[in-house]
């Protein structure tokens, strides 16, 4: 189980492997972000965030059955804090690499988190700027 940063951007996703430091960013070919909706469409996000997680993750045969440790960025279009749907969006999202979705939290700092900070999230501390 790796502990994955996913950082959203218009129709650009990085995700940083806070374990191994490993990192890619990739603009999706089909857009998925809408003029009102960072995430407006999901499936071309699925695709691509599927595709670099495996690059950062690759998942062993011990690893089957575990999720991931998701934290969830949006970086832009987040003005005024996020929606009730755009949460969902990002939750929905991060279960495409974490089935079970009990360690997925959504990050609302203004700015890139260092690994640090993305670890003292997965271990529990700093709620103040993650929502599960």
């Amino acid at each position: 189980m790796a502990s994955l940063y996913i950082r959203i951007y218009r129709n650009t996703l990085t995700v940083r492997n806070v374990d191994t430091k490993q990192e890619v960013t990739e603009q999706s070919e089909t857009p998925f972000t809408t003029t009102r909706l960072l995430l407006g469409q999901m499936i071309p996000a699925m695709k691509l965030l599927d595709r670099l997680a495996r690059k950062v993750a690759p998942k062993r045969l011990i690893d089957l059955f575990s999720s991931h440790k998701v934290i969830i960025h949006a970086m832009e279009m987040n003005e005024g804090g996020h929606s009730q749907v755009e949460f969902a969006s990002y939750i929905e999202l991060a279960k495409r690499i974490s089935p079970q979705g009990k360690h997925i939290y959504v990050c609302s700092k203004n700015v890139p988190l260092t690994d640090q900070e993305a670890t003292q999230i997965f271990s529990g501390d700093m709620p103040s700027i993650v929502n599960r």
